[in-house]
């Protein structure tokens, strides 16, 4: 079902930002933004260099939440808070007084930065399957790429689990093993978004 659906999926939504993409999917909240903001820095093996890496939202979506949220909200304390953040430069401000605001607003919503990570880690799992090249001498590797950068996590699909390292040279190159891996990834991408919407 999902191998065969894979085709018309990688061409839904692109022009969709990753953030956009998070809250059809998911609830968003402070964390998930500070989470972004921070970008995969955050996942590496070197959190504290985490400035060093893109953020994964842009200052103006950035901007765009902060409003919806002041206007929902009562709270003075994160109202205070909001208004600090919109006086800031959210294009091209410093990243750590940006993160600073966040890390404050993030700390009064009480959001889990480790739910938010899987939030987000799941939406470029998604980009990647969306735009992965056809040819398995380039989509093979790209996918091992992708869970690679988040350490080869325990809950990644069992196939890429050690790195691809169970697949021998021809096997890699071979359509039958992407489309089977495609496949996986796709069923692992609805098992993970009922998990984290629990």
């Amino acid at each position: 079902m999902f191998c065969t659906g894979w085709h018309a999926q990688r061409n839904a939504n692109r022009t969709m930002s990753g953030f956009a993409k998070l809250r059809t999917t998911f609830d968003a909240n402070c964390t998930t933004v500070l989470v972004g903001w921070k970008g995969l820095g955050a996942l590496s093996p070197w959190p504290s260099h985490w400035a060093e890496f893109p953020p994964l939202l842009l200052g103006d979506e950035i901007a765009r939440y902060a409003d919806e949220r002041s206007a929902a909200s009562s709270d003075s304390m994160k109202l205070d808070l909001i208004a600090e953040l919109l006086s800031l430069d959210l294009r091209t401000g410093n990243r750590q007084t940006i993160e600073d605001v966040l890390s404050r607003l993030s700390a009064l919503d009480r959001g889990d930065p480790r739910t938010e990570l899987r939030k987000w880690r799941l939406v470029l799992l998604e980009e990647l399957l969306e735009n992965l090249p056809e040819d398995p001498l380039y989509g093979l590797p790209a996918s091992i790429e992708f869970w690679r950068r988040f350490g080869f996590p325990s809950d990644s699909p069992r196939e890429v689990q050690g790195g691809g390292a169970a697949l021998s040279p021809s096997e890699c190159y071979r359509q039958e093993n992407l489309d089977r891996l495609l496949e996986c990834h796709w069923e692992w991408v609805e098992c993970e978004k009922r998990a984290i919407g629990r």
